[in-house]
C-alpha cells in the first residue's frame, strides 16, 4: 500500500513540477493558454511513465499492470477533476487520458524489466 502511494505522490510531484516549469516558460514567452496543453500532458505523461516505472521497481513483479494501474488512478483523477469543475471532455482530451494510462503502463513495464536484469546479475 505504500508503495502505491509513494508512487502516486511522485507522479504528482513530477507532474505539479512540470506544470510550474511549463507555466514559467508561457509566462517568459508571452504564450497564451490555448498553447498551454501539448506543455501540460507531456508534463503529465512524464509523472505517469516515472511513477510506473517507480511502482515497478518496488513491486518486483507485474510492472505493466502495477504501471497500467497507477496511470489509470491518475486519468481518472484529472478526469474527475475535470468534470468537478463542470467541464465536458471532447475525444482529444479522452485521447490525452489514454496516454497518461499508456505511460504508466510503459513505466511499469520498464521497471519491471530492470528488476529482472538485477535478479539474473
Amino acid at each position: 500500500a505504500w508503495d502505491g502511494i509513494l508512487a502516486m505522490g511522485l507522479v504528482l510531484g513530477w507532474s505539479l513540477l512540470g506544470g510550474l516549469h511549463v507555466a514559467a516558460l508561457m509566462a517568459s514567452r508571452g504564450m497564451s493558454p490555448g498553447t498551454a496543453w501539448p506543455f501540460a500532458t507531456a508534463s503529465v505523461c512524464v509523472g505517469s511513465l516515472l511513477g510506473g516505472w517507480v511502482l515497478a521497481l518496488l513491486q518486483k513483479s507485474r510492472g505493466l499492470l502495477w504501471g497500467g494501474g497507477l496511470g489509470l488512478a491518475y486519468a481518472l483523477a484529472l478526469l474527475g477533476f475535470q468534470l468537478a469543475g463542470g467541464g465536458v471532455p471532447d475525444g482529444a482530451q479522452l485521447a490525452r487520458l489514454a496516454l497518461v494510462v499508456l505511460s504508466g503502463a510503459a513505466g511499469g513495464s520498464a521497471g519491471a524489466r530492470r528488476t529482472e536484469k538485477r535478479r539474473r546479475r
